[in-house]
């Protein structure tokens, strides 16, 4: 093919317009790293002040006060404290003396080595300024309202928290590994990243290619009416949309493919929210075919900041603590401040402003109860308590390996419990008035496979854009 300035210059384009996507996937990314490690460092150190915490108490309850000559009871005692067993990402505890920063006993052994932990640097995790030494140049008020952050030791990044042992003039130190404790983080993000730069790469070969293609049809000297410009223009339209909608729903698989969920969860949420919201339709001036089409794909997205969460938690087989229950509430700001991050590049966008408010506050409860920000009533964006039943309902009418579906009846009763404190009333309403409808998906998809699921749900896409433009057709007639 003979190529002309004019190729060259598209070529140019192209290359640029990619360019700049791949940027922006890097950037979003480094951004959802560095937020993320924020978040698990600060998790780091609540578990370590937890740990603290108890061998203190331990320790005070011990009233110890022999604790420097070595082999004395109280010495054997405290280390018998600080043995507490299995520590994560490596963890130990030192017992410091005050004045030298020396080791009076420490958990595993050999921990500290030569290394004078009372020189090293403390520094509050999030922020870049020193507050305070571990030791010898930190006040005793200082300690006595804890310490936690990231030291350097032995050539090593540590999450740790620090308590002052009054009693006996000395410093208790807990600590894990920041590598360690970041590390499954990493990993999911190094894969997300890999898969984000083939999806883009894809992408833009696949538009250089199409280009080239009409640009030498151009150039062969085609001529095309008037009528089949648009023709191609609506195609092209209605191929934008697809492919929109196609990337949209890949995004919250890759979300939800580290969940335990099966592929049917997102098919399932996309008609509750559906059948929910044409009931509201009726008194509702603001939901049109659009706002039905949008929030109906917006919804596919409500747990995207999953992909934020460790696998240790995240697939966790039985109940979470309310450390780990912590952490996966992120999951609503990690999902949310990346919309965010997206929007703020692509400009203002319905859809997009409706897929933020879903991610953020799906978990938000009618009495002001849930999370993240405890909001209440009509405070909470309508589609969000749209989407809150929908997902509640599939929730509890699907299996997990930690629990049995509960059947139609069962889960009914407990929306229906919940309406003034979990739901917003009015959209509790609309459920029951189509309730069996409800039955009736939760029913059909409890049989089928993941790939015949979303196999399902691109149908239930195609047929809807075929019924708009079928809808369009008949308008342009009329």
């Amino acid at each position: 093919m003979n190529f002309k300035p004019k190729w060259l210059l598209i070529i140019l384009i192209s290359t640029v317009q990619l360019a700049a996507l791949l940027l922006a996937v890097v950037f979003t990314f480094g951004w959802l790293h560095d937020i993320s490690v924020e978040k698990l460092g600060q998790q780091a150190c609540l578990d370590n002040q937890f740990i603290a915490s108890r061998i203190v108490s331990s320790a005070e309850s011990a009233m110890l006060r022999n604790v420097r000559e070595e082999g004395s009871q109280d010495l054997q005692k405290l280390q018998s404290i600080i043995s507490i067993g299995s520590l994560p990402n490596d963890g130990f505890v030192w017992v410091l003396d005050r004045h030298s920063g020396s080791s009076l006993c420490e958990f595993p052994a050999n921990t500290v080595q030569s290394s004078v932990p009372g020189k090293q640097t403390l520094f509050p995790v999030g922020e870049s300024r020193d507050i305070s030494t571990i030791c010898d140049s930190v006040s005793n008020d200082v300690l006595r309202r804890r310490a936690s952050g990231r030291i350097n030791h032995l050539g090593k990044n540590q999450y740790v928290s620090v308590q002052f042992l009054p009693q006996l003039n000395a410093v208790l130190v807990v600590g894990q590994a920041s590598s360690l404790a970041s590390q499954g983080l990493d990993e999911t993000l190094a894969n997300a990243k890999k898969q984000a730069f083939m999806g883009t790469l894809l992408l833009g070969l696949f538009c250089t290619s199409v280009m080239i293609i009409i640009l030498g049809r151009i150039n062969e000297g085609l001529k095309v009416y008037d009528e089949e410009m648009n023709e191609k223009v609506s195609s092209g339209t209605r191929q934008i949309v697809r492919t929109k909608n196609a990337v949209i729903f890949g995004l919250a698989k890759l979300a939800e493919s580290r969940d335990n969920d099966t592929g049917e969860h997102l098919d399932r949420i996309r008609k509750y929210v559906i059948i929910l919201v044409e009931d509201l339709a009726s008194e509702n001036p603001q939901i049109d075919e659009q706002f039905i089409h949008d929030l109906s794909l917006a919804s596919s997205l409500h747990d995207i900041g999953k992909v934020g969460i460790p696998d240790s938690i995240l697939l966790k087989p039985g109940r979470l603590s309310q450390e780990e229950r912590s952490v996966m509430e992120l999951h609503t700001l990690i999902g949310g401040e990346c919309l965010d991050a997206i929007q703020s590049r692509l400009g203002e966008s319905p859809f997009m402003h409706m897929a933020r408010q879903v991610a953020y506050y799906h978990h938000e409860r009618w009495d002001g109860t849930g999370y993240p920000h405890s909001l209440t009533g009509e405070e909470i964006p309508l589609v969000a308590r749209i989407v809150a039943v929908a997902d509640v309902y599939d929730a509890l009418t699907s299996k997990r390996p930690y629990k049995t579906a509960k059947s139609h009846k069962e889960s009914r009763d407990i929306i229906v419990s919940g309406v003034g404190k979990h739901f917003d009333p009015r959209v509790v309403q609309a459920f029951l008035n189509h309730e069996a409808k409800f039955e009736e998906v939760s029913l059909l998809q409890q049989d089928l496979t993941d790939e015949e699921a979303t196999g399902n749900f691109q149908k239930l896409c195609e047929a809807v854009s075929q019924s708009r433009q079928s809808s369009n057709q008949q308008e342009a007639t009329c």
